[in-house]
């Protein structure tokens, strides 16, 4: 009674004379008794969203035409859909549609202890002490649409270590302290909540990056980020294209992307471009439309590829917003986890118990995140990589060759050596070599302290303990 009831209020069209005619007005009640809305984005914008079991789908003004018409021809009302047919942008425009009702954007954002996964068959609630799996029935809040994996969540059948994490195992050398490092990188990721207090950009760099000025591709960091896509809204920008000095609108970001990833970062673009993203939050300007700004607690967070060293101005505020981590390359463009396993990760013939247990990894993977933070790892060849850039590799070499920790060394004789192993550095300043020696001590891990009495300049470099993870 109550649905014929609701459906006589939304019905738009009468008989007058026996001909059709459609109300205008009520064409709008129609769509609102439907879940159709506007969420206000900002002072200005507005995005058309439809409403339907405490799901929130965009939608636009084509979408909203063809569900007119579907209903009539549903109810056999082909008189009135010819009516609206003839008239359909006289009926529905972008300035009728703003007759409809504003909601507030909300948000379906995790909490910042704990973090959900939405299956079709039910969702997955993560803690730092384990996940649940529940019925919708129990989920308190509005979600996007989008935020749904299509793929039903089931137990493995049996406890063997799934082909994602045995690679993610590969790519740590098999280092339980660099796993356990790298899984709270990919629980960062996943955790769409930006309060736990860890305004970071994630770099993934190949062990051997540079190595004789090559780039190593094929060694796994696209496929990680492809696994974050498969759990949440991914962007991916091909980091080859941004410049520096020249910046993007951020076209393709929506209310809902989770994580931007910028694959095999532009060398010569630093970390600095990045900065007002990874702590203030996202404009985005699309075309033929008002800019929008997403507020930090509702932004993504950011995934970097590199080959190269981000480039960054240096200083405490620099290394609060990077979190750099290193892949070991096991694989190679000719030995691929393909290769490997015997099959695809993500694709339609990937095992469901492979599925499974790869789901289950990568909540556990929040879990450890929601139980340590982000662990730092200790650095494989990328210090050396950043003093290679800061200075050159003649240097690097020589240091490592003649520099011994905790003694005092004479400058002005560590300077007259390096210059005579390699004449071509004659015309380098002292001041510049002083620069490099202080680099040098900050990327090994040491206090660089200097004395100069009686026209004797000596330094010595204080080697500290390296913190783990």
């Amino acid at each position: 009674m109550k649905e014929r009831k609701e459906e006589e209020n939304s019905q738009f069209w009468e008989y007058v004379d026996g001909k059709p005619r459609i109300s205008h007005s009520r064409i709008i009640n129609f769509l609102e008794m439907h879940g159709f809305m506007r969420l206000k984005i900002s002072n200005s914008n507005y995005v058309i969203v439809r409403k339907q079991n405490n799901r929130l789908l965009e939608t636009c003004v084509g979408d909203i035409i063809h569900f007119i018409g579907c209903h009539l021809k549903t109810l056999r009302l082909f008189d009135v859909y010819e009516i609206f047919a003839k008239g359909v942008t006289t009926y529905i425009s972008q300035q009728k549609l703003n007759l409809m009702k504003i909601e507030n954007l909300p948000s379906d954002r995790d909490g910042k202890f704990d973090s959900n996964f939405y299956f079709e068959n039910c969702y997955c609630h993560v803690t730092k002490d384990g996940c649940q799996a529940l019925g919708y029935e129990t989920l308190p809040i509005v979600i996007w649409e989008n935020r749904i994996i299509k793929s039903k969540y089931s137990i493995p059948l049996n406890r063997n270590e799934g082909q994602f994490e045995i690679f993610c195992k590969n790519l740590t050398k098999g280092d339980d302290k660099r796993l356990l490092a790298l899984k709270t990188i990919l629980g960062y990721l996943l955790h769409r909540n930006r309060e736990h207090g860890e305004m970071k950009a994630i770099i993934l760099y190949d062990e051997k990056m540079t190595l004789n000025d090559l780039a190593n591709g094929g060694t796994g960091k696209t496929l990680l980020s492809k696994a974050i896509g498969v759990f949440r809204d991914v962007e991916t920008f091909d980091g080859k294209e941004i410049k520096s000095g020249s910046w993007f609108k951020n076209q393709r970001i929506n209310l809902t992307t989770d994580v931007i990833v910028y694959d095999d970062l532009n060398k010569n673009v630093s970390l600095e471009n990045f900065y007002s993203m990874i702590t203030s939050g996202v404009e985005v300007e699309k075309k033929r439309q008002d800019a929008f700004f997403i507020d930090f607690e509702e932004s993504p967070k950011i995934l970097i590829t590199s080959n190269y060293p981000v480039k960054g101005p240096g200083g405490s505020s620099d290394i609060r917003r990077r979190h750099e981590f290193e892949i070991a390359n096991y694989y190679d463009a000719d030995f691929t986890p393909e290769k490997e396993f015997g099959n695809r990760f993500f694709d339609k013939y990937w095992h469901e118990d492979e599925w499974s247990k790869f789901y289950q990894f990568m909540m556990g993977c929040v879990q450890d995140y929601l139980k340590y933070g982000l662990l730092n790892a200790p650095t494989l060849n990328l210090d050396k990589e950043k003093m290679r850039e800061n200075s050159c590799t003649e240097f690097v070499e020589f240091a490592d060759s003649f520099i011994e920790y905790n003694r005092w060394i004479d400058k002005r004789q560590f300077e007259s050596d390096f210059k005579e192993f390699y004449p071509q550095f004659k015309v380098v300043s002292s001041h510049q070599i002083s620069k490099w020696i202080q680099d040098y001590a900050v990327k090994n891990g040491g206090d660089y302290e200097r004395v100069s009495s009686g026209g004797d300049y000596n330094f010595i470099i204080k080697r500290k303990e390296v913190r783990n993870v």
